[in-house]
């Protein structure tokens, strides 16, 4: 009879599922960033509010998992606290995309 530990295989798939949004965030916003005429640089690409609401949001699903991987406490609130601050990041940079503003 095998004992999964089903938690442990969602806080882990949750913080690598936030490095694989991450990740994919920074690629598409290089590869968009190359449609451009004249060309943007990468910081341009990355200072751009659809970008900043994917990044934060795979940082905000990283953070969550680590939190919930149940080290000590003070581990567990600082990644809380990292999770909540990338949660008003994304929710602001996806309010500026949704209107328009750079």
């Amino acid at each position: 009879m095998s004992s999964i530990d089903w938690f442990g295989v969602f806080y882990n798939a949750l913080w690598i599922f936030g490095l694989a949004t991450a990740l994919a965030a920074v690629s598409y916003a290089d590869w968009r960033r190359r449609l451009y005429q004249p060309r943007l640089t990468l910081r341009q690409a990355l200072a751009q509010p659809s970008f900043q609401a994917a990044w934060s949001l795979g940082l905000l699903l990283f953070c969550a998992g680590l939190a919930l991987s149940g080290g000590p406490w003070w581990q567990t609130a600082t990644w809380a606290v990292l999770a909540l601050a990338f949660l008003f990041l994304g929710g602001s940079a996806l309010l500026r995309a949704r209107r328009g503003v750079a």
